[in-house]
């Protein structure tokens, strides 16, 4: 597996790096690096741009040349690891294009704690990533801690199952994860149609056993989602989405309910096209 982590050389997005890091002791996985140099300079920047231009891009250089060194000296385990340097005027554009140049299966980025979670991770640079990746979108939340991939929850409307499970079933294979399959029943939309046999049926069609289909009963699909992440001490949630319009409302209420979901549990965010 390739991961690509976008990185300002901040700590928050050293988040994502250390997650990544402890990731990759249990499944071989090649860690890129990628730091982006804003080429929108300030009009008065642009009085002597070509030596800023270099001075900028030997800071760049000699940070990025830092962080690999303290990530592998303070690791025990090999890693594969290396970075890459790009000019781009959209943060946005360059993820996406730095990630299907390098064939990257998963972009990973931090996002930090409850107070400032809405602003950070749905600031224009970090919901434009999720917004228009065509690749998986992992984001690690401040006090995210790796210890194993047992339990994915994948949250759905239950429309497209079968299409969407095909592309969360290689991530729960590589770690032998189980998937449960969450649908929040509001008392009007129960599922149609027999829980178990579909089970099984999905288990037959990707020839994967550890799936399990959980309905939960709540009148809020945000309080519903948050409430059963605690029942099976969820290790990741996995959700399919056009937009982030419906990600800001989870996250917003997960601050206001003081729940775990914000501040632990790493999200992967598939686009539904």
């Amino acid at each position: 597996m390739r991961i690509l982590i976008p990185t300002d050389l901040s700590e928050l997005s050293k988040v994502a790096i250390r997650y990544a890091v402890d990731f990759s002791k249990d499944t071989e996985v090649a860690l890129i690096l990628l730091h982006i140099v804003d080429i929108n300079a300030p009009g008065r920047a642009r009085i002597g741009s070509k030596k800023l231009g270099e001075a900028i891009k030997n800071s760049s250089e000699e940070g990025m040349k830092d962080l690999v060194a303290s990530i592998k000296t303070n690791n025990n385990h090999k890693i594969d690891i290396s970075y890459k340097i790009i000019h781009s005027s959209s943060i946005q554009k360059a993820v996406e294009i730095a990630a299907l140049e390098n064939k990257i299966d998963l972009i990973c980025i931090g996002t930090k704690g409850a107070s400032g979670l809405k602003k950070i991770l749905f600031g224009s640079n970090a919901a434009g990533i999720i917004e228009n990746s065509s690749i998986p979108v992992l984001t690690i939340p401040e006090f995210a801690e790796y210890k194993g991939l047992g339990q994915m929850v994948y949250s759905t409307d239950l429309q497209h199952v079968k299409e969407e499970i095909a592309s969360v079933i290689p991530f729960a294979k590589l770690m032998d994860s189980w998937i449960h399959i969450l649908h929040i029943n509001r008392g009007k939309e129960g599922f149609e149609g027999d829980l178990e046999e579909e089970e099984e049926r999905l288990r037959k069609d990707f020839s994967y056993q550890k799936i399990k289909f959980r309905e939960f009963k709540s009148s809020s699909i945000i309080e519903g989602i948050n409430k059963f992440l605690t029942v099976v001490e969820a290790d990741m949630v996995v959700m399919f989405t056009h937009h982030t319009n419906f990600l800001e409302k989870v996250f917003q209420k997960s601050v206001t309910q003081n729940t775990a979901f914000q501040t632990r549990i790493p999200l992967l965010t598939f686009q539904k096209e």
